[in-house]
């Protein structure tokens, strides 16, 4: 459609294939999901965000929508400090920025995925403004020496490349939530927008009054992405050293909760860890602060549970009030898989990329949907997004083993063997006794047709914790284990299992 008519955005081409798609598995199923896409881009339009980037994870930029009147796109902020361990401050700064921006009613702001392309790239805001078409561009950068941390900003307008407005803030480490409540304040002044009362008192909210406790957080929060065991620990001692600092830090206590149920899923059906769930998000809900992070624990609850539809309402609810919340489309996914919505997971793929951020599991549902529906060539192009997204990933954390061992699956997948192995050997000398690796490497050794081996994986995997029977069974890459007598003895069928009472031991 654009070709015929360039002033025609590139998302109505996807609709339209979408639309227009053989399968009538890929089709919209109903005029209502047709509707819903065509209000999404028109309400895309209107902000000045765009549809999807084929590099990646990340929306992608359609240079023909006009920019509205205050969009504004956060970009990364530059890590002087020279630390690479700093990063993780500096994703956080720019995000929580973006956050405080988001509070105001007449400025629109492009999400994290969105600016993420741009991450750690010379480019000029009249080229993000372009390829974006927003109106403004915040730039700037980090530097911290200690206890001092040095920010510098600058809001340009994208048009002709001019300064709006420009601050340096040095100050105390403890400081950086009034430097960020100060930016959003300062830009909405340079664009001559009002605050009400009530975006003033949003502007002022913060989400713990003590910095190092913010700052195990977002350290916490990198660990639970990656999902091993020993990540897992990590991720649960940080989160619980910041409450510690900090009592009434609310999301800090839903992320234990999440962790703990996460960790319940994955590694050990115990009831200590529904104990623990279920206080972390008691003592969120009595700060009095009824953060969207919360409900997504209590998801992550009745997921681990079984409680699909309850997990699948909750999370849904709660990224409708937050799309953006750290691994909510993951989990949103997994519930749609498990309970064999297949195709509601297909349907969400757009929504759940283009708020992912660096929670690469996003990607994980997706494909599996694809592959249970036996969508073979939608597949094979996924694999070519899956693999920019976690090769993307390794650039800035080489050690993530979890990111690899998907990669190497993403490989083997293409029959890129020898690049499958080079992955699984690095992903399993970094964590060889985890359980989810050994899961993992399951799957790309049945993609590499070595079933032997991947029966061997799987059953460690099943020995260090991973019991889960469903989503086993209905992964399409470990497909070609089923009949295997010792694969059906430890994730048997449900029918298997109401046949028999007797406690599952994997043979000797």
């Amino acid at each position: 459609a654009n070709q015929i008519n360039g002033s025609l955005p590139e998302e109505i081409d996807r609709i339209i294939r979408q639309a227009l798609e053989k399968d009538r598995d890929l089709r919209y199923q109903t005029s209502t999901d047709l509707k819903t896409a065509l209000k999404r881009l028109k309400r895309d339009l209107d902000s000045g965000r765009h549809a999807v980037d084929n590099s990646g994870i990340h929306v992608s930029r359609m240079p023909s929508s006009p920019a509205h009147e205050h969009s504004i796109a956060v970009l990364y902020l530059e890590n002087l400090s020279g630390i690479k361990e700093d990063e993780y401050l500096r994703d956080g700064i720019t995000e929580d920025i973006t956050t405080e921006l988001s509070k105001i009613r007449r400025l629109k702001t492009f999400s994290r995925a969105v600016v993420m392309p741009y991450r750690d790239k010379q480019v000029t805001a009249g080229q993000v403004g372009k390829e974006l078409g927003a109106s403004y561009v915040l730039t700037g950068s980090l530097r911290r020496a200690g206890n001092r941390l040095r920010i510098n900003a600058q809001l340009v307008d994208a048009t002709t490349d001019f300064p709006v407005w420009s601050e340096r803030y040095d100050r105390e480490m403890e400081d950086v939530f009034a430097v960020q409540d100060e930016i959003a304040s300062k830009i909405a002044a340079a664009l001559q927008i009002t605050l009400s009362p009530q975006e003033q008192e949003a502007l002022a909210e913060k989400p713990t009054e003590n910095l190092h406790a913010y700052d195990l957080y977002l350290r916490g929060r990198n660990f639970a992405r990656r999902v091993g065991r020993q990540d897992m620990q990590f991720a649960l001692q940080m989160y619980e050293n910041a409450v510690a600092l900090d009592p009434k830090f609310a999301v800090a206590h839903a992320a234990i909760a999440n962790v703990c149920a996460q960790y319940y899923y994955y590694f050990e059906r115990q009831d200590q860890w529904i104990e623990r769930v279920n206080a972390a998000a008691q003592r969120a809900i009595a700060t009095g602060r009824d953060e969207p992070e919360i409900r997504c624990a209590e998801a992550w609850l009745d997921f681990a549970q079984g409680r699909y539809e309850s997990a699948v309402d909750k999370i849904r609810a709660a990224l409708g009030r937050d799309p953006d919340i750290d691994g909510g489309y993951h989990l949103y996914g997994r519930a749609l898989f498990e309970s064999g919505r297949y195709q509601e997971v297909v349907d969400i793929m757009e929504d759940a990329l283009a708020h992912a951020g660096e929670n690469y599991n996003t990607t994980i549902p997706i494909h599996n949907a694809l592959g249970a529906m036996g969508k073979t060539d939608a597949l094979k192009n996924y694999t070519f997004r899956e693999i920019a997204i976690f090769e993307t990933q390794l650039k800035k954390t080489p050690e993530d083993a979890r990111v690899r061992v998907l990669l190497a699956g993403n490989y083997a997948y293409q029959g890129r063997n020898e690049d499958a192995q080079r992955e699984l050997d690095l992903a399993m000398a970094l964590r060889p006794d985890d359980t989810m690796i050994l899961y993992n490497s399951a799957c790309t050794l049945c993609e590499m047709d070595r079933l032997s081996e991947a029966m061997a994986a799987l059953k460690k995997a099943w020995e260090a914790g991973y019991r889960n029977p469903v989503w086993t069974r209905q992964d399409p890459d470990l497909a070609q284990l089923h009949g295997n007598p010792e694969f059906e003895r430890l994730y048997p069928s449900a029918e298997a299992s109401a046949a028999t009472a007797s406690p599952v031991s994997p043979e000797s």
